[in-house]
């Protein structure tokens, strides 16, 4: 979405393309990379429902969402137990709900 930017943006006239982060629920401009906090929640809204959101570049495998702490997770084999990475749990055994083909699966990758 065309909005304008912080003063001191990269551009001359400050009119910029933003995208929203869903995780943060802020505007991002993506020129600099300042977070816009002038946008209102309507067009927050707007830009969400187009699409118009910042995407993940750095996709991770086995990443799923942790039934504990209900955040994604990325999921790892630590002693035979089925742990999240960054789970706050302390790493003592996340509630991921997959499937045992899946657990096995992760176990084989972390083998290689």
């Amino acid at each position: 979405m065309i909005v304008r930017c912080n003063v001191g943006c990269k551009i001359s006239d400050g009119i910029t393309d933003a995208s929203l982060d869903v995780e943060s629920n802020t505007v991002v401009c993506n020129t600099c990379g300042d977070n816009l906090d002038t946008i209102s929640s309507y067009t927050k809204l707007s830009m969400k429902t187009n699409g118009d959101i910042l995407r993940s570049k750095n996709k991770k495998a086995f990443v799923f969402p942790c039934t504990t702490c209900s955040k994604q997770v990325e999921a790892s084999m630590q002693s035979g137990v089925l742990v999240g990475k960054n789970c706050p749990q302390e790493q003592k055994g996340c509630k991921l709900n997959i499937t045992k083909h899946m657990e096995r699966a992760i176990e084989l990758s972390e083998k290689e």
